[in-house]
Protein backbone atom coordinates (compact mmCIF):
# COMPACT_ATOMS: atom_id res chain seq x y z
CA UNK A 1 0.00 0.00 0.00
CA UNK A 2 3.16 2.13 0.71
CA UNK A 3 4.47 1.94 -2.78
CA UNK A 4 1.14 2.24 -4.14
CA UNK A 5 0.63 5.71 -2.70
CA UNK A 6 4.27 6.85 -3.32
CA UNK A 7 3.99 6.22 -6.84
CA UNK A 8 0.69 8.02 -7.14
CA UNK A 9 2.49 11.01 -5.49
CA UNK A 10 5.08 11.20 -7.20
CA UNK A 11 3.37 10.71 -10.94
CA UNK A 12 0.67 13.32 -9.19
CA UNK A 13 3.92 15.50 -8.42
CA UNK A 14 5.23 15.07 -12.31
CA UNK A 15 1.90 15.77 -13.71
CA UNK A 16 1.89 19.20 -11.91
CA UNK A 17 5.43 19.70 -12.98
CA UNK A 18 5.12 19.26 -16.55
CA UNK A 19 2.19 21.46 -16.73
CA UNK A 20 4.40 24.29 -14.71
CA UNK A 21 7.12 23.56 -16.85
CA UNK A 22 5.23 24.28 -20.49
CA UNK A 23 3.98 27.26 -19.13
CA UNK A 24 7.26 29.01 -17.91
CA UNK A 25 8.81 27.95 -20.94
CA UNK A 26 6.85 29.46 -23.37
CA UNK A 27 6.52 32.70 -21.17
CA UNK A 28 10.49 32.53 -21.29
CA UNK A 29 10.20 32.17 -24.99
CA UNK A 30 7.57 35.10 -25.36
CA UNK A 31 9.91 37.32 -23.61
CA UNK A 32 13.03 36.34 -25.17
CA UNK A 33 14.85 35.85 -22.04
CA UNK A 34 17.70 33.39 -21.47
CA UNK A 35 16.96 32.80 -18.16
CA UNK A 36 13.16 33.42 -16.31
CA UNK A 37 12.64 33.93 -12.82
CA UNK A 38 9.25 33.47 -11.46
CA UNK A 39 7.12 33.35 -8.39
CA UNK A 40 4.58 30.70 -8.28
CA UNK A 41 1.41 30.94 -5.65
CA UNK A 42 0.56 27.31 -4.22
CA UNK A 43 -1.97 26.68 -1.84
CA UNK A 44 -3.76 23.04 -0.88
CA UNK A 45 -3.04 20.36 1.98
CA UNK A 46 -1.55 18.39 -0.90
CA UNK A 47 1.33 20.71 -1.79
CA UNK A 48 1.34 21.87 2.01
CA UNK A 49 1.89 18.65 4.46
CA UNK A 50 2.40 15.98 2.04
CA UNK A 51 6.18 14.93 2.74
CA UNK A 52 7.85 15.02 -0.57
CA UNK A 53 5.06 16.40 -2.77
CA UNK A 54 7.03 19.88 -2.87
CA UNK A 55 10.55 18.43 -3.71
CA UNK A 56 9.08 15.82 -6.26
CA UNK A 57 7.80 19.31 -8.07
CA UNK A 58 10.38 21.45 -7.80
CA UNK A 59 13.15 18.58 -9.10
CA UNK A 60 10.87 17.82 -12.29
CA UNK A 61 10.25 21.20 -12.69
CA UNK A 62 13.69 21.76 -12.52
CA UNK A 63 14.31 19.00 -15.12
CA UNK A 64 11.83 20.12 -17.30
CA UNK A 65 12.56 23.76 -17.37
CA UNK A 66 16.14 24.21 -16.54
CA UNK A 67 16.23 27.51 -17.88
CA UNK A 68 13.33 28.69 -15.28
CA UNK A 69 13.82 29.66 -11.51
CA UNK A 70 10.57 29.01 -10.30
CA UNK A 71 9.77 29.80 -6.60
CA UNK A 72 6.80 28.59 -4.79
CA UNK A 73 5.16 30.99 -2.24
CA UNK A 74 2.70 28.90 0.09
CA UNK A 75 -0.58 30.81 0.03
CA UNK A 76 -1.88 30.45 4.26
CA UNK A 77 -5.11 31.79 3.18
CA UNK A 78 -7.59 29.15 3.51
CA UNK A 79 -8.88 28.16 -0.23
CA UNK A 80 -7.53 28.36 -3.33
CA UNK A 81 -9.26 32.07 -4.06
CA UNK A 82 -6.69 34.56 -4.40
CA UNK A 83 -2.62 32.26 -3.74
CA UNK A 84 -1.60 33.76 -7.53
CA UNK A 85 -2.71 37.20 -6.28
CA UNK A 86 -0.74 36.69 -2.56
CA UNK A 87 2.43 34.89 -4.54
CA UNK A 88 2.40 38.25 -6.73
CA UNK A 89 1.94 40.89 -3.91
CA UNK A 90 4.27 39.43 -2.04
CA UNK A 91 6.87 38.75 -4.27
CA UNK A 92 6.71 42.67 -5.60
CA UNK A 93 7.09 43.39 -1.85
CA UNK A 94 10.22 41.51 -1.84
CA UNK A 95 11.52 42.90 -4.37
CA UNK A 96 10.75 46.48 -3.40
CA UNK A 97 12.71 46.16 -0.64
CA UNK A 98 16.00 44.89 -2.10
Amino acid sequence: MREVCQTVSLRAAQLCAAGLAAVVEKMRENRGLDQLSVTVGVDGTLYKLHPCFSSNLQKTLKDLAPKCDVTFLLSEDGSGKGAALVAAVASRAANAME
